[in-house]
């Protein structure tokens, strides 16, 4: 891990401690984009321009998303 990986991370702790995964609404506000610009970028499938994820299917069609601290670092470093 790379020092500017490492100083996104720092700044992910320091915000959300003692967690490793985060939600939708958490990995926005690390990336500093809003929830309708999430929507509009999954819609159109550009999910490259997203940190990696998990989606998790629930009830009527609703979907969460699941985010790794270490991967919105990376994200973030890049």
């Amino acid at each position: 891990m790379n020092e500017k990986q490492q100083m996104h991370l720092q700044r992910i702790e320091m915000r959300f401690p003692s967690r490793t995964k985060l939600n939708q609404g958490q990995m926005l506000e690390c990336i500093n984009k809003s929830r309708s610009t999430f929507k509009r970028l999954i819609d159109s499938n550009k999910l490259h321009l997203l940190p990696k994820f998990i989606v998790i299917n629930g009830k009527n069609d609703y979907k969460s998303y699941e985010f790794d601290i270490f991967d919105i670092a990376e994200f973030l470093s890049n």
